[in-house]
């Protein structure tokens, strides 16, 4: 095994000159040394581009790529196609990582003697305007059957929440080869595309390893911003769910995931009519009753529904009109 891994840091980067020092310099300033960092500017119009060149010119493993905005999946993507890294790891441009993270993603392979497809860490949220660090714990070692170590090996079928905290891309380190034989890629065009690929690098994955400490802190936006934008794109999560379920199907899980799948679905759909805009909230609710109704009748077993996490949210989407669910929501749960 290569005692020097090189690890290819992909970030996508849209009008972030805020943050993005910040982002960069928790980056150059790691522990471990053999990176490469990847910039794409995608179609920035304030000065981004201008701090990335800046960077680049000071620090040979920084290369900026520019191209018209084209959303972050396509960012992603053309920085993968020339990464040359045998890992790579997804970091936003409006949020950083600890000096030691790679350090210690490169100490635990070597400890482990092998190389590992997936290595998951965890992160804590920033809420801008706010002091404080807020943990944010995006899993829990205890979400997972068989685990003992940092250096236990698990597979998809361990993790007992498989669609629960953790379906970021960027609190994730991936062997290179592994993404590129199994041909996983972001897909473009769409919202909540990290969920897709969760789904499909987790699935695929033989061996993942955990570590829960935070090494990730996440910029949270629920005041308005890039991360937090409310659009009418937040309906793109009813064709990513479809696209998560087709991989259930598709890696014959369906039987041993349903409920998971089930409570996946009305959980993302709930929390996502947070963000509709408030014109096209009543189409959302139409929306999502009908197809939580669908979902019922999926050969799903209501009995055993009843013990999934929140499950009275299906109660109340599908006992109740637009008007009269409305009001519930914003007495319960927006407040």
């Amino acid at each position: 095994m290569d005692k020097n891994l090189k690890i290819s840091v992909i970030v996508p980067v849209y009008n972030s000159e805020k943050y993005l020092d910040n982002c960069l310099k928790s980056l150059i300033f790691q522990t471990y040394n053999n990176l490469e960092i990847i910039c794409v500017n995608d179609g920035s119009t304030d000065e981004s581009l201008s701090i990335l060149q800046k960077y680049q010119n000071t620090d040979s493993r920084i290369k900026v790529v520019s191209q018209p905005n084209k959303g972050v999946s396509s960012a992603r993507n053309t920085a993968f196609e020339i990464a040359s890294g045998d890992y790579v790891s997804f970091i936003d441009s409006d949020d950083w990582v600890l000096l030691n993270l790679y350090q210690t993603f490169v100490d635990t392979i070597q400890k482990l003697g092998q190389y590992a497809d997936i290595f998951i860490f965890n992160v804590a949220s920033y809420f801008e305007g706010q002091n404080d660090i807020v943990p944010r714990i995006f899993f829990s070692v205890s979400d997972w059957n068989n685990h003992s170590s940092e250096l236990s090996i698990h597979t998809f079928d361990d993790c007992k929440n498989p669609f629960g905290r953790n379906l970021s891309a960027a609190n994730k380190i991936f062997r290179r080869s592994f993404l590129t034989e199994n041909d996983i890629k972001f897909l473009e065009n769409i919202k909540y595309e990290d969920q897709l690929f969760y789904a499909q690098a987790m699935f695929n994955a033989k061996s993942i390893l955990l570590n829960d400490n935070i090494f990730y802190k996440y910029r949270n936006y629920f005041n308005g911003s890039a991360t937090g934008e409310i659009t009418p794109k937040v309906f793109d999560i009813f064709k990513i769910i479809d696209y998560v379920e087709f991989e259930v199907y598709k890696h014959n899980k369906y039987e041993e995931y349903k409920y998971a799948l089930f409570q996946y679905k009305y959980s993302m759909l709930f929390q996502h009519y947070y963000l509709c805009p408030q014109e096209l909230k009543e189409k959302y609710f139409e929306k999502m009753k009908k197809y939580i109704i669908q979902n019922l009748n999926k050969n799903v077993d209501m009995n055993t529904c009843r013990i999934l996490k929140n499950i009275q949210i299906v109660d109340i989407v599908i006992n109740n009109d637009y008007q009269k669910f409305d009001i519930i929501y914003n007495n319960l749960f927006k407040n």
